[in-house]
């Protein structure tokens, strides 16, 4: 591979080429010596094996070999050359220009080496079809160059009559022409050629220079020192030179690939053989009848041959085609991973589907965490057994078919009295590729006659807003809930643009004596016309639409202009913390972090006065979203699990996620002051913060016992309406004026 194309070969191959016609045109009015034009005849074949030989060292295996087969080839025509110009020098001239029987043998010896070279290139396919078709298009081929022998041997017998050297010379051209049409047959019948198909179709015309070598004969006949082999010399040279160079072009191009599939489609490859075969025996015996006003009988019995093998060619090609097509149809109705349908299929059948009917689409949640924590081989292993899963689910009635990613359909008759059992069958897990994988899922439902694909489509989509295991039923009234959620997140996006949002900040203050230590920052928004949007209404809409990334990066902005405004007014320390929450959605965006970081660096804010709220849900399964929480922790600001201890794992979570405070769910502050059981969780859960260094934020605080029995239990944050309920960024600059506490 480490060889250089010369780029000299293909010059100097034209200069010969244009020599040689030069030569031949003017030694039909002047004479010179018979040598003159062996000069670029001599030439031709050393530059073709030359760049053969360069073509070779710059490939490996077949299309090594190929190369070093055709390169020895062309340097025994070239040692030909050079025994017929000895034999022009030595032999006398009679009505055929002197070529002796080591010549013959040279170029005889020469033609098969190319040809053996040439059949033993890979062509691409065995399949028995693709073996019986080569077979055809050899013979094809072969009653072809018959039909077209027989004329040339009548011509050359006419001509040259019947003497053993005139033999000679017709076994040594038909030699060189079976290399042409064998290049021919290579290109047309394989699949793929390892070599650049248009280098193979430069080698062709070689092989027609040797017959046509005889007709210059005798169109030169007149002058002596002119000759039929040496006027076609120089283009062999020419021809090799061309097909190394692209050779070399494919090598050095864009395209880089080992095999070169052909351009055509199979069912219009199938047609290209028969085609030149008939196109070219029709010319050949309609010229051979209009000039000679009959045909032999090999032309007959040829052309009748040809088209009893054209006929079984073309019936193997439609077998062929139509297994194909027979493939192809499969493969578009059927899913390539799992074997089950495709959403094509699914749709025909339920749009097809008579009498009533339910249509269940089902979403694997979660489905990218595990593809991305355990890897792509278990993700599709996931997909697989769940298909199977479907498959004994819903019997032998039911259509069951992956739409496409991690969503399944299912066409089942009558009422869906499946997913009863496919949400119990989810309680156990699955095997995927050695891994047991529990599998939530989100499902939509329709029943009845018509219109039910779509109808499962909506139902799915609120089925995917929640969290957890989902199902939900289509009715009229989720149509209208889904209107509604589309017209405020149009109205969201309007009014994100227009500036219709404001923060509030709820104070977070220090146990027992209620001295503002922190705010949280919380979202609302105020439409033009006056009217209230409540944060319950837009941000589950924002969440959906991926709007909550934009919204949140506005958010986490303002919070840290407004700390950096609190700080040049009431002294760096006036506030420990400034609170902003954070979305399972916008975790999964890896550009948050560089996002909080610009903005920390834009306000002039320090990383630790900022903290991150996130909820255990968000970050539950890990993967990119506890990749984020790790990235903004290294930044240095603080990481609080809001609303903790609802969740999926918590306390398994306060090992895995660099989590800083964890603030207490209201639902655990409501049973203070009640029985030991109520006040049982509050109680574990200062003791586990207070072991783990972390401190606690107890939430929806609404009374003074409330405040007083969590300072008995050891909280020293909390924050709720019995403190202060979300106020505007002036009403905090009066408390932290004021410096009183903010408990009643």
């Amino acid at each position: 591979m480490t060889a250089r194309w010369r780029d000299w070969y293909l010059p100097v191959a034209l200069v010969m080429a244009g020599a040689e016609v030069l030569l031949i045109v003017l030694g039909t009015h002047v004479g010179f010596s018979k040598l003159v034009v062996w000069v670029p005849a001599v030439a031709g074949p050393a530059l073709a094996a030359a760049a053969f030989h360069d073509a070779g060292t710059r490939t490996d295996g077949h299309l090594r070999r190929f190369w070093a087969s055709v390169a020895p080839a062309m340097g025994v025509v070239l040692l030909g050359t050079l025994s017929q110009v000895v034999d022009i020098t030595t032999m006398p001239y009679t009505d055929i220009p002197p070529i002796g029987t080591r010549t013959l043998l040279l170029y005889v010896t020469g033609a098969l080496l190319a040809v053996t070279g040439l059949l033993r290139m890979p062509g691409g396919g065995s399949s028995w079809p693709r073996l019986i078709t080569a077979v055809l298009d050899v013979a094809v081929m072969l009653v072809i160059g018959g039909i077209a022998a027989s004329e040339y041997l009548g011509w050359f017998t006419d001509r040259f009559g019947v003497s053993a050297s005139a033999w000679w010379l017709n076994i040594a051209m038909l030699a060189v022409g079976a290399m042409s049409a064998t290049v021919v047959v290579k290109i047309m019948a394989a699949r793929s050629t390892l070599a650049p198909r248009a280098a193979l179709w430069w080698l062709a015309p070689i092989g027609l220079c040797g017959p046509l070598s005889t007709v210059f004969m005798t169109l030169l006949g007149p002058w002596p020192h002119l000759n039929g082999s040496a006027a076609v010399f120089p283009f062999i040279g020419l021809f090799g030179t061309l097909a190394a160079h692209r050779q070399h072009r494919h090598l050095t191009g864009r395209r880089k690939r080992p095999a070169q599939p052909l351009d055509l489609p199979a069912y219009r490859r199938g047609t290209v053989i028969p085609l030149f075969a008939t196109g070219l025996t029709s010319v050949l015996v309609a010229t051979v009848y209009l000039r000679t006003g009959h045909l032999s009988t090999v032309q007959v019995a040829g052309t009748t041959l040809l088209l009893l093998l054209v006929v079984a060619r073309q019936a193997v090609a439609l077998r062929e085609n139509g297994t194909l097509l027979n493939t192809v149809a499969r493969q578009a109705m059927h899913d390539e991973l799992t074997g089950l349908f495709s959403r094509r299929y699914f749709a025909a059948a339920v749009a097809g589907a008579t009498g009533p009917h339910t249509v269940v689409l089902i979403d694997l949640r979660e489905f990218r965490t595990v593809n991305d924590g355990l890897g792509s081989a278990v993700g599709d292993a996931l997909l697989i057994a769940y298909g199977e899963r479907l498959t004994a689910l819903g019997g032998e009635h039911a259509v069951v078919a992956r739409l496409g990613g991690d969503e399944f359909g299912l066409l089942l008759p009558g009422s869906a009295e499946a997913i009863g059992r496919l949400l119990a069958a989810n309680a156990e897990p699955l095997n995927a590729d050695g891994h047991e994988v529990l599998v939530e899922v989100s499902v939509g439902v329709a029943e009845g006659t018509a219109d039910l694909y779509r109808q499962a489509e909506t139902a799915l989509r609120e089925a995917a807003t929640g969290t957890g295991a989902r199902v939900v039923h289509y009715d009229a009234s989720l149509e209208q809930r889904l209107t509604q959620r589309a017209t405020v997140a149009a109205d969201l996006h309007r009014g994100l643009a227009a500036g219709e949002f404001h923060l509030l900040y709820q104070p977070i203050v220090e146990l027992p004596q209620g001295r503002i230590v922190g705010v949280e920052s919380l979202v609302r928004w105020s439409r033009a016309d006056g009217s209230i949007v409540s944060p319950a209404d837009f941000i589950p809409v924002a969440e959906d639409t991926g709007l909550i990334v934009e919204l949140g990066a506005w958010i986490l902005d303002t919070a840290c202009a407004q700390a950096a405004e609190w700080r040049r007014l009431h002294g760096p320390d006036a506030l420990r913390s400034i609170a902003v929450n954070v979305s399972a959605r916008q975790l999964l965006d890896p550009c948050l972090p560089d996002l909080v970081a610009a903005a920390l660096a834009r306000h002039g804010v320090p990383a630790a006065q900022l903290t991150i709220e996130i909820t255990e849900t968000a970050v539950f399964a890990g993967g990119r979203a506890l990749a984020t929480v790790n990235a903004l922790s290294r930044l240095g600001v603080s990481i609080a699990l809001d609303d903790f201890g609802t969740g999926h794992s918590s306390l398994g979570l306060l090992r895995t996620c660099p989590v800083d405070a964890i603030k207490v769910d209201k639902s655990f502050v409501d049973g203070l002051n009640g029985t030991p059981q109520q006040e049982a969780i509050a109680i574990a859960l200062t003791g586990i913060a207070q072991s783990m260094g972390l401190r606690t934020v107890a939430e929806g605080v609404e009374t003074e016992a409330q405040a007083r029995r969590l300072t008995e239990l050891g909280y020293r944050h909390a924050q709720g309406f019995h403190f202060a309920r979300p106020m505007p960024p002036a009403a905090i600059d009066d408390l932290l004026r004021a410096e009183d506490p903010v408990a009643a």
